[in-house]
């Protein structure tokens, strides 16, 4: 499990990692499964192979509510114990599970409002988890998470495009697209326009006005619950490396060095992001 959250979740997992020790399981827990649901559309050759893989989840999840006895499978056990000893919401984690879903074809994402929901599903539940994980009460949770989820969710879709764009997928919404006078199969082709730049600027500048906003909120909480959003100092390096000179966007991915991640991760921990 350790290996997975690390792998597919490493700035959530460095997180997790300096939590109050009582509550590190719980995150990482949080983190592999988050990993887990990730890398299935890349995983697999068939959306059908995926949709069983999802299933599976769903019945786990399912069998959370009902006392199921203990599966044999590391991530859905430690996810078990968590929902369990934090009275964490089994529907978010099923609105995770069926955000995945879209991943697995290659259909278009036709607006704004569908993008908020995919990004509000994927990346702000595991931070609104983790919050609760840390005794935060349920709507202020749900309110830092979304406020996280879209600053986070979106620094990170732009540095891992290329590798969706591979994929012959279309993460970004037709109406944004649009607005720029962009057809969502010419970023499938790879070549980067004025227009196609414009169009992931809107993207860059919508993270920047979720970030700021997010860390004046992120100073007034206690020092445990802080912890739950440290994955968001890493956002600055995301955007950093995704408008450095001579990369290009569409075809080159950005990676975070782990030293990098460590440094801004342990940084934020202290004095903050």
């Amino acid at each position: 499990m350790i290996a997975l959250a690390r792998a597919g979740e490493p700035d959530r997992y460095v997180a997790a990692t300096l939590a109050p020790a009582a509550h590190r399981a719980a995150l990482i827990a949080i983190a592999a499964f988050a990993a887990d649901l990730r890398r299935i559309p890349s995983a697999v050759k068939e959306p059908m192979m995926g949709e069983i893989r999802l299933q599976w989840w769903r019945d786990a999840i399912e069998g959370f509510k009902g006392g199921a006895a203990a599966s044999g499978h590391p991530v859905a056990d430690a996810l078990r114990d968590a929902v369990r000893r934090s009275d964490l919401p089994t529907e978010a984690l099923s609105a995770m599970t069926e955000a995945r879903a879209f991943d697995l074809y290659p259909d278009t994402m036709p607006d704004r409002a569908a993008f908020e929901g995919y990004i509000t599903k994927t990346e702000a539940v595991p931070f609104m988890l983790a919050l609760s994980v840390l005794g935060m009460g349920s709507s202020q949770a749900a309110l830092l998470g979304e406020m996280a989820g879209a600053a986070y969710g979106r620094a990170r879709l732009l540095a891992e495009l290329p590798y969706r764009l591979q994929r012959r997928r279309h993460p970004l919404p037709l109406d944004l697209l649009a607005a720029h006078g962009v057809d969502a199969d010419a970023l499938l082709a790879g070549v980067v326009t004025p227009p196609i730049r414009a169009a992931l600027g809107e993207i860059v500048s919508d993270v920047r006005s979720a970030y700021e906003p997010l860390r004046s909120r992120w100073r007034e909480l206690p020092r445990d619950q802080r912890t739950a959003l440290l994955p968001i100092a890493t956002i600055t390096s995301y955007l950093a490396g995704f408008e450095s000179g001579g990369r290009d966007p569409l075809r080159e991915p950005f990676e975070l060095s782990p030293l990098v991640r460590l440094w801004r991760i342990a940084r934020a921990h202290w004095i903050g992001p």
